[in-house]
């Protein structure tokens, strides 16, 4: 569930406008004129659902030998519905115990 928008005509993610319309954004795409809604609340994809949440996700990679290391972290919305179990085991934003 990323905010990352590109038209689904022409796939560009330059040129869009957007115009807000009480809970509807209107988007259109300037390189082909193809205009869309979508929500202005964040929601899940999947269920509809708009309890969700900001959650921290780092970028994990080897910086030396075996060792590991959070080179990046980025910020995804979860479902509390959907993502309910990967949420719970990430508990408050900390690394999941598998990663430990």
């Amino acid at each position: 569930m990323s905010l990352d928008i590109s038209c689904p005509n022409c796939e560009t993610d330059e040129h869009l406008f957007g115009a807000r319309n009480d809970a509807v954004i209107t988007i259109t795409c300037s390189g082909c004129s193809l205009s869309w809604d979508r929500p202005a609340a964040p929601h899940c994809e999947r269920c509809g659902s708009t309890d969700v949440v900001a959650h921290p996700v780092p970028l994990i990679e080897r910086s030396r030998g075996t060792q590991m290391s959070i080179t990046a972290m980025h910020v995804e919305t979860r479902c509390r519905i959907c993502d309910a179990d990967e949420l719970r085991e990430r508990g408050t934003g900390h690394l999941p115990p598998s990663l430990q």
